[in-house]
């Protein structure tokens, strides 16, 4: 039987006769079998484009190898890839075990160590790669099974610097035996920072011995938002220490008579500064001009909200002077000028500044905020600076920074500011006596506009010292890194070229998105933010300052900048 009469026969739906289903039988078997030989090649033949594809890839993953041979970066010298290391590392911060929905800094370091052998052992070869903060907090207690010495293991004698908080609500399981396991390695420190409840309750030990400790911050917070303040004792066995920063609370003990014991002649660079805001109206620096003329080497000095009450005006002489010889920055945080401006409340104030003799000061920094306190005192403490100024032969650099009313805000400070513009303006003493002298808003042209400076602010930054040099104009790697690291890179966090002495992109940005967002382009002024700065009451403020940054003090060309954040 043929195909077309097999085609016949289907469509009719005929039955077959006994030879037709004879037939159709072996049709049926002789067809089965083709179909399996054909499967059977289809699986030989794919079992050998398998092989072939695995050989390719062999093949692939062998070129590539040997093509990462002759890789550039296989040419460079073994000193030059380790400055690179050290300069991809600036800035990095490793936290143990982050909270993942917190911003926190990615460690260059730990991701070198994981590319291949040879840059791990370059990595952990170089001690300047690890010179980072290591930052322990409360999340870590949750993992039980972290040991210290699981991260000395990494490091080894590397580890040199430790940020160790243990802050509000009491302390989780494991504090006591993970603190001890931290100061285990204390001689091998040589940066730290302690923050953590100032209650006796706190475990710690009754001396630390750090002597290769250079530089120490310490915040003391309460035990609990609803329980007061206790004193915790630390004493410090730090025969090289050289930087100092305290934010503490001493209530009536005196300075020198507190719990924190150091060798304060050794110290070159000293803030102090308060961890409360509550803190501010108190007396926390009693001693305070005792206190000072022991400071004999320091040559960088803040004072970061410190408070002066009554106790001090019956026991300070009042032609005592208090001479640092060596001092060449002095930095004052005063939100109020309460600290400048200190009458009290029955016009017995002392002018501190007065008292302070300091020859061999170059720079000043000034910060204040827009408020009606700070405006009120304004004009006495800018007498008061002008006065202790003109007493410094050697001053090249003043800046003044006016920020918002809020601001600092407890630790880290910068949480205010994050949408806040700030407008620099930048020259010498004659430039801002000319300013001081116009009497409409046209002086406002001549400044830099910085819409969002803050919006980079480096996490988990706690400290204010040196605010103007690393914050301001940028010079501290950890607010470089958070730039790097943030999403939106064309956000404007520097000033203008001119300003920072950087290039920029020649590409100028959109002026309808920025008019949409609200913004002008960066270093000129738009509708809103002339707006912003023509009122009476700012633009009085702006003479003010340009009136203290007029004088001519010291070096009467040196450097003069204000900074108004409004």
């Amino acid at each position: 039987m043929d195909e077309r009469s097999l085609r016949r026969l289907s469509r009719k739906n005929l039955a077959l006769d006994a030879k037709g289903q004879i037939l159709a039988q072996e049709k049926q078997d002789e067809y089965k079998n083709e179909l399996w030989s054909w499967r059977r090649k289809i699986d030989a033949t794919q079992i050998l484009l398998d092989a072939l594809r695995g050989k390719a890839k062999v093949a692939e993953r062998n070129m590539d190898m040997w093509a990462t041979m002759t890789a550039p970066i296989r040419r460079i010298p073994l000193e030059v890839l380790t400055e690179i290391f050290t300069l991809a590392c600036l800035g990095d911060v490793f936290h143990l075990f982050p909270n993942s929905e917190a911003k926190t800094p990615i460690s260059t370091s730990h991701s070198l160590i994981h590319v291949c052998k040879y840059w791990r052992d370059i990595a952990l070869q170089t001690p300047r790669i690890w010179n980072h903060f290591v930052v322990v907090h409360p999340p870590i207690f949750q993992h039980r099974r972290f040991r210290w010495e699981h991260l000395i293991g990494v490091y080894g004698k590397n580890l040199t610097h430790v940020d160790l908080r243990l802050l509000k609500d009491g302390f989780p399981e494991g504090a006591l035996a993970l603190h001890e396991s931290i100061f285990n390695y204390q001689h091998q420190y040589t940066s730290l920072r302690l923050q953590a409840p100032i209650s006796s309750y706190f475990p710690h030990r009754e001396k630390y011995e750090a002597p290769l400790l250079e530089e120490l911050l310490v915040v003391c917070r309460p035990y609990q938002d609803n329980q007061p303040y206790t004193e915790w004792d630390l004493y410090f066995e730090a025969p090289v220490l050289k930087k100092l920063s305290i934010f503490y609370i001493f209530y009536d003990l005196g300075l020198r008579a507190s719990g924190l014991t150091f060798h304060w002649k050794q110290l070159t660079h000293l803030f102090l500064g308060i961890s409360n805001l509550d803190a501010a109206k108190l007396d926390n620096y009693k001693d305070f001009f005792p206190f000072l003329s022991g400071l004999v080497n320091v040559t960088y000095l803040g004072f970061g909200r410190v408070a002066l009450g009554e106790s001090w005006l019956n026991t300070v002489p009042e032609k005592v002077e208090v001479l640092l010889p060596k001092l060449r920055h002095l930095e004052i945080q005063d939100p109020s000028l309460f600290f400048l401006r200190r009458d009290l409340h029955d016009a017995n104030g002392r002018d501190v500044l007065a008292h302070i003799s300091a020859p061999a000061l170059t720079t000043f920094d000034l910060t204040f905020s827009h408020s009606l306190q700070a405006i009120g005192n304004l004009a006495a403490a800018r007498d008061r600076i002008n006065s202790f100024l003109e007493r410094t032969p050697l001053l090249s650099k003043i800046r003044v920074l006016v920020a918002l009313p809020s601001w600092p805000h407890g630790l880290p400070p910068g949480g205010a500011l994050e949408q806040c513009p700030i407008l620099a303006f930048s020259g010498d003493s004659q430039r801002f006596e000319d300013w001081a002298g116009i009497s409409d808003a046209s002086f406002t042209q001549h400044g830099e506009l910085c819409q969002h400076p803050f919006a980079r602010w480096p996490a988990d930054v706690c400290t204010t010292d040196h605010f103007f040099d690393r914050f301001l104009e940028r010079e501290d790697p950890l607010f470089q890194r958070a730039a790097e690291e943030e999403e939106d890179s064309d956000e404007g966090s520097e000033w203008s070229d001119e300003e920072s002495g950087e290039d920029i992109d020649e590409e100028q940005p959109d002026l309808g998105e920025i008019a949409q967002n609200g913004g002008s382009p960066e270093g000129e002024l738009g509708p809103e933010d002339i707006n912003r700065y023509d009122r009476k009451d700012i633009l009085d403020l702006m003479r003010d300052v340009f009136k203290m940054l007029g004088q001519k003090h010291g070096a009467a060309d040196g450097e003069r900048k204000a900074y108004f954040a409004f």
